[in-house]
């Protein structure tokens, strides 16, 4: 079966610009103690209020807050304290880098290996490659990589 890799570029590339506008969330960290009580403390809410909207006790939202700060808290839990908060949740997993550029570092490294391994199964052999060779042995099986993502993960 043939595979389309220009929907996956497509993709990867739609997906790069929408994590974009998220990237300033990177390098701000929650408040101690977490959102939920900054959010509740600033409002003028004490934890018995935030229960009675949330529907829970106010051991529950305690335990929550307290799992928050901890970073052990359910989304499910912060879901429902953010609705009682009159506030919506925005959860995100952020790249280090673009999606792109992580491709096509784990390809160039998955490929770096297979041909590495060939070079020394080879000077086993005294059929030796010469650096030149093997650069370009790594630009086209990278190349191949980036053209069939899934493989990439398998090395």
């Amino acid at each position: 079966m043939a595979h389309d890799t220009r929907f996956d570029k497509l993709r990867t590339r739609q997906l790069d610009a929408a994590l974009e506008s998220a990237a300033g969330l990177r390098n701000r960290p929650p408040p101690v103690g977490g959102w939920v009580r900054a959010i509740r403390q600033a409002l003028g809410m004490s934890i018995r209020q935030l229960a009675r909207r949330a529907g829970l006790s106010p051991t529950a939202v305690a335990s929550i807050e307290r799992n928050e700060g901890k970073g052990s808290v359910r989304l499910e839990s912060l879901v429902r304290m953010a609705e009682a908060l009159d506030c919506e949740l925005v959860y995100a997993v952020l790249p280090r880098a673009s999606l792109d550029e992580t491709l096509a570092s784990h390809a160039r490294r998955a490929a770096e290996q297979l041909v590495g391994r060939v070079a020394a199964s080879m000077e086993l052999e005294d059929q030796a490659t010469t650096a030149a060779e093997r650069k370009q042995q790594v630009e086209e099986l990278t190349n191949r990589l980036m053209a069939d993502r899934s493989r990439i993960w398998d090395v």
